[in-house]
């Protein structure tokens, strides 16, 4: 059971808004097929009459004028506005909640329910074919469409649109007219278009600004990411396409879906006219024929009215041709594309685009032609000359034998010439040879001196290092000798106290034997002496003292010190021969080695003398013999020279007569 309030968007508020009169019967019939519905309510009261004319079905008469089985009263039905539904409209007037029930018929048959004393009206449910192609198209949109087997083609018209708007910078170059054009592709060149191309600034669409939770999103699946957002988002906020800004319902744009034929003229034509005009079924089939109108949804209907109108100019004639089938879902190609795109208002833009490509043709093609003319009459003129072009090469192939046989000549010269060159160029390199042979004994001299000197400094830094170990080790004997005295005095006092308490051991045993003789004889007589400890000790000390010295560990030290002293002296003595000996052999060398210097240094400026001497004697020679070959030569090759130009001039000033006649 359908609720007793319609939405707002239903077409049955559309129609009763403004309507005069509540008609009489008002029913709600399905039928088949169940893409076409009809709603009748009844109305309370008794049939209404208007002028005492009524309002039957059953009367009417069933032809396409009179609204198929309606009947109407006269003065409407003599209106010079269309049948069909439109008609109806003008006598609705919104019902209440009281006065509305509705009435569901099945397969089986048709249930009317009276309300009051029942007047009635008839109402066409536009919503119902409305969510019908709602559904429809979306399906459209969610069905991929497979691959293209027979390509689509590309008419001249819009091909020249295409190519206009590729140079205005609406579409992009890489694009192909051939292609299926998505619904993303047609609004953004749609704002491209309406930015330049159109010529008042309220036909402008411009991109929307979003603003995080304030700006509401048009569409759920076009979010600020996606790089076409503002676009999308500026067409549905101008209400160029439905969107949430406009229902209550999430609405999805599929951005990546092919655009379909019913968007392609209904999101221009909304753009063009600002105002469409309120259109039925009927007004929509009179117009354009179509025998698919059940599939294309009723909001594109006052835009394909709008655009049919334009006769051949409409989108729908220039993109698709003649044809009575619509097909709202079918794809479009991006030529189509072009073509809605450049009609309306920037039909004007386009033309001079394509007047102007025209004309650049047109130039290109008069450039050509100019460019063959030229080329043709070059090639008469170069056919003129080329006779006597021939007879002057006649004259330079004379001309050209006189010169060869010169150029022989001075070959001849000029082999002469190389062969003395060549006996130089052999004298140079021999004094070069000598030059390297020179630098070389030089270099080596130079790197021998260099190891003498880093020999001497070798040396020198020997000596230092031998002088100061000479320092050191007599600064280690005077600390040895220090030592030994030290050592010595020492010894001497050891001596003294060993001397003192030896004496000290004797008298000691001496008095410990009297009192043991005298502790004997006290015994003897009966008296106990009682020795303390202490004395006992006293008594022990000096054996044990005696007994448990040894020698102390510096007389060890002292030893090894001498011996120490003895091996130094021994080393730097053995030293001091060594390096007397390998200096005067470094020094033998050395001199040696500069004997022999000397004397090759002195053979060597011998040679280069007697080289030198030679060379210039032999270039003297080969100078004042190339002086006189030279100059017989210039004359010869003068005379034959000027006799040549002369004979250039004479055949240059014949070819000057003939072209100036």
């Amino acid at each position: 059971m359908a609720s007793l309030r319609a939405p707002s968007s239903s077409f049955q508020l559309r129609l009763g808004h403004g309507s005069r009169e509540i008609s009489s019967v008002v029913l709600r019939i399905r039928m088949h097929p169940p893409h076409r519905r009809i709603r009748l309510v009844c109305a309370a009261g008794a049939a209404a009459m208007d002028g005492g004319k009524s309002h039957s079905w059953a009367d009417g008469d069933p032809g396409p004028d009179s609204l198929s089985g309606w009947s109407a009263p006269s003065e409407i039905s003599g209106s010079k506005k269309k049948g069909g539904l439109g008609r109806v409209k003008q006598q609705m007037k919104p019902l209440t909640a009281e006065q509305e029930v509705l009435v569901s018929s099945d397969d089986q048959g048709t249930q009317v329910d009276p309300v009051g004393n029942g007047s009635y009206a008839v109402l066409s449910d536009k919503e119902g074919i409305m969510e019908d192609c709602k559904s429809e198209h979306e399906r459209a949109f969610t069905v991929a469409p497979g691959k293209v087997v027979v390509p689509p083609v590309v008419d001249q018209v819009q091909g020249q649109a295409f190519r206009a708007l590729q140079v205005l910078k609406v579409i992009e170059d890489d694009v192909q007219p051939g292609d299926l054009c998505t619904r993303r592709e047609y609004a953004r060149w749609l704002v491209a278009a309406s930015s330049s191309l159109s010529r008042y600034t309220y036909s402008k669409v411009y991109p929307a600004m979003y603003i995080e939770n304030m700006t509401e999103l048009a569409f759920d699946d076009v979010t600020p990411d996606d790089p076409d957002f503002a676009l999308i988002q500026g067409l549905a906020e101008a209400g160029l396409i439905s969107s949430k800004l406009s229902s209550e319902d999430s609405v999805l744009f599929s951005p990546e879906s092919p655009l379909p034929r019913q968007d392609l003229v209904s999101w221009k034509m909304v753009l063009e006219e600002k105002l469409l005009p309120e259109v039925d079924r009927n007004h929509l089939y009179q117009c354009s024929g179509f025998i698919d109108i059940d599939k294309i949804n009723p909001d594109a209907w006052p835009a394909l009215v709008a655009d049919l109108s334009a006769g051949d100019q409409s989108i729908t004639a220039l993109a698709f041709g003649f044809t009575r089938i619509f097909q709202p879902n079918k794809p479009v190609t991006k030529a189509q594309a072009a073509i809605a795109l450049a009609s309306g208002d920037a039909a004007e833009v386009i033309s001079d685009e394509l007047a102007r490509i025209e004309a650049e043709a047109l130039a290109e093609t008069v450039v050509n032609v100019d460019a063959a003319l030229v080329d043709q009459v070059k090639q008469d003129l170069n056919a003129r000359y080329e006779k006597d072009l021939a007879i002057e090469r006649e004259k330079i192939n004379a001309l050209g034998k006189l010169a060869e046989e010169a150029r022989v000549e001075l070959e001849k010269l000029r082999t002469e010439r190389e062969e003395k060159n060549n006996a130089l160029m052999c004298g140079r390199g021999a004094v070069e040879a000598e030059m390297e042979a020179l630098s070389r004994l030089r270099h080596e001299v130079e790197e021998r001196l260099l190891s003498l000197m880093n020999d001497k400094i070798e040396i020198s830094l020997e000596k230092d290092r031998i002088s100061k170990l000479r320092k050191e080790a007599e600064r280690e004997n005077q600390v040895i000798a220090r030592l030994q005295y030290e050592l010595e005095v020492e010894r001497k006092a050891l001596s003294m106290a060993r001397c003192w308490a030896e004496e000290e051991a004797k008298r000691a045993r001496k008095q410990a034997r009297a009192l043991e003789e005298a502790r004997k004889r006290w015994e003897k007589y009966g008296v106990e002496v009682i020795v303390d400890e202490d004395l006992q000790d006293d008594a022990s000390t000096g054996l044990t003292w005696l007994r448990a010295w040894k020698p102390p560990p510096m007389v060890g030290m002292i030893a090894r010190a001498e011996k120490i002293v003895e091996k130094l002296k021994a080393t730097a003595a053995e030293l001091k021969l060594r390096s007397n000996i390998v200096i005067e052999k470094f020094i033998q060398k050395i001199a040696t080695l500069i004997r022999a210097l000397k004397q090759s240094v002195s053979n060597a400026s011998k040679y280069v003398q007697e080289i030198h001497g030679t060379i210039i004697s032999k270039a003297r020679k080969s100078v004042n013999e190339l002086c006189e070959n030279a100059s017989g030569l210039s004359l010869s090759v003068g005379h034959r020279a000027r006799r040549t130009v002369g004979d250039c001039r004479e055949g240059l000033e014949i070819m000057k007569q003939k072209f100036k006649s």
